[in-house]
């Protein structure tokens, strides 16, 4: 049981943050509490021994005027002192501790007394809060708290008035003893009263800031209930609307940026896939009924050999298509996996250039465009390339058949590779002279079937699946790609191969 409660206090922030506001207010008040106890304790005290002390130095300075008259001095001088403070009572003794004299209230065994009094001599000549903090510091306790039988709380002097000699004490009489006690019931009572209202107080105070606290802690975790309740809106598309920036707290403006900035993605990956499903499912489609209206056709009536030989040649060129298309698509999912593993070692750039162009020749031939390669830096022909060799020549491939589609009769197009670091990082760039490529084209080119014209002309040899493709191929290696293109100038794709030592 107790294990289910922690655990459901360890899971609940509005648990966590009224119980800390309700410890941390108990702590305030009670540690306030006890420390102003403490002060009126030391306050009473101190002002209890100063009148206590007071009346010693008045005691002192009466008997040296009765020049230590013990016969009929004492007697006067307890009665004066309990009938000038009722609560204040005086006994005298003689050395030996026998009463020479007490006041009509004085109740208080001797044994109950400190075994060493306090010097007179040591008391000042006027007493005042100071001399009562000095002579604590020099002497030590002054007085000390006694409890009567019939409850009754006490204060305690006793100190040692030397006589001097020739007094009427007589030769013998070396000193006198006072006691002096103080009774402090009803203020025991009082302070004992507050500390019930204090108590009180304090419980009173706890409950209220346990409330506070959960109100606190409500309106705390009410911008992280709205993230999870714009979270749970989340289905198989993502809400329009976003999180309100002005009624976020300062402390969450940066989580509601991220999740807004979250949902605008989400929003248009949602929309990525509904177009590429279209693109897919029209790529599809087009050579599907291509090959069922041929069909139809053959078998509408009989055909001879020649005529079913041609149907069947058209029906080869639509699958070829449709296996590409499936092949692409294969190859785009397990790039996705990211456990997806890929075979790279130290492979000869040349060779790699070699045969990938050498593939391209005829095409670039019958498009009558030159195809030329150039490998920059020392040693071409001992380069290498930390990859997949068959994967860099398909991301290459790509490329080459990107730019020999879109270059213009009579142009060049240009493969060129640089060795960047002592690691092995390659930089290869394939460029052509092309149609510019507008900049707000330039991230979105290497999305799923997308197409800079937005139509679908030319969709039967493009599936828009190739940068697609040569993208995921540079995510498997770690790398990175780029195009450059800008009016009057090259179009320009990159492709960055890190080194074994440098992949980012």
């Amino acid at each position: 049981m107790k294990r289910d409660w922690m655990r459901a206090l360890r899971r609940s922030l509005t648990a966590q943050i009224s119980l800390a506001i309700a410890g941390v207010a108990i702590v305030l008040v009670a540690g306030s509490g006890v420390a102003v106890s403490l002060l009126a304790a030391r306050e009473l005290r101190e002002g209890a021994e100063m009148v206590m002390i007071a009346n010693l130095a008045l005691l002192r300075d009466d008997l040296e005027q009765a020049h230590f008259d013990l016969g009929r001095e004492p007697l006067r001088l307890v009665r004066r002192v309990g009938l000038q403070l009722g609560i204040l009572h005086l006994a005298l003794l003689d050395e030996e501790r026998r009463v020479i004299a007490a006041s009509e209230h004085f109740e208080l065994p001797l044994a109950a007394l400190p075994a060493r009094p306090v010097e007179v001599d040591a008391l000042p000549a006027g007493i005042n809060d100071e001399d009562v903090q000095q002579l604590t510091s020099a002497l030590g306790p002054l007085t000390r708290a006694w409890t009567a039988p019939d409850g009754r709380h006490l204060r305690l002097l006793f100190a040692r008035i030397p006589v001097p000699a020739g007094s009427l004490a007589g030769p013998g009489t070396r000193a006198v003893l006072a006691v002096f006690a103080l009774d402090q019931t009803k203020t025991r009572q009082i302070v004992h009263n507050e500390l019930k209202v204090f108590a009180i107080t304090l419980l009173v105070g706890a409950i209220a800031s346990a409330l506070l606290g959960v109100l606190i802690a409500r309106r705390i975790v009410a911008a992280p209930r709205a993230l999870a309740a714009a979270a749970g809106q989340i289905s198989a598309r993502p809400p329009k609307e976003r999180l309100s920036i002005a009624a976020t707290p300062t402390e969450l403006i940066e989580s509601t940026q991220a999740f807004n900035r979250m949902l605008d993605r989400l929003e248009a990956a949602f929309e990525r896939l509904s177009a590429f499903s279209s693109d897919l499912a029209h790529d599809l489609r087009t050579p599907i009924n291509n090959l069922l209206g041929e069909a139809q056709v053959a078998l509408s009536r009989p055909r001879s050999a020649d005529e079913y030989r041609a149907v069947l040649e058209s029906a080869v060129e639509e699958y070829e298509r449709l296996s590409r298309l499936i092949e692409a698509m294969l190859f785009l999912a397990r790039a996705d996996d990211p456990q997806a593993a890929i075979e790279r070692r130290w492979v000869e750039l040349s060779r790699l250039l070699e045969c990938s162009c050498g593939y391209f020749e005829m095409l670039a031939e019958e498009k009558g465009v030159a195809l030329q390669v150039s490998q920059q830096g020392p040693e071409p022909a001992r380069q290498q390339v930390w990859a997949d060799g068959a994967l860099f020549v398909r991301a290459l491939g790509n490329l080459i058949s990107n730019a020999l589609r879109y270059a213009p009769r009579g142009s060049t197009v240009m493969v060129s590779t640089q060795r960047l670091e002592a690691d092995g990082s390659v930089l290869l760039e394939v460029s052509n002279e092309g149609p510019a490529i507008a900049p707000e084209h330039h991230e979105q080119l290497f999305e799923r079937s997308f197409r800079v014209d937005g139509s679908r002309a030319g969709s039967a040899l493009n599936s828009g699946l190739g940068l697609a493709i040569v993208k995921s191929i540079m995510d498997l290696h770690g790398g990175r790609v780029g195009v450059r293109s800008a009016p009057g100038e090259r179009t320009v794709f990159s492709l960055y191969y890190p080194g074994a030592q440098n992949r980012k």
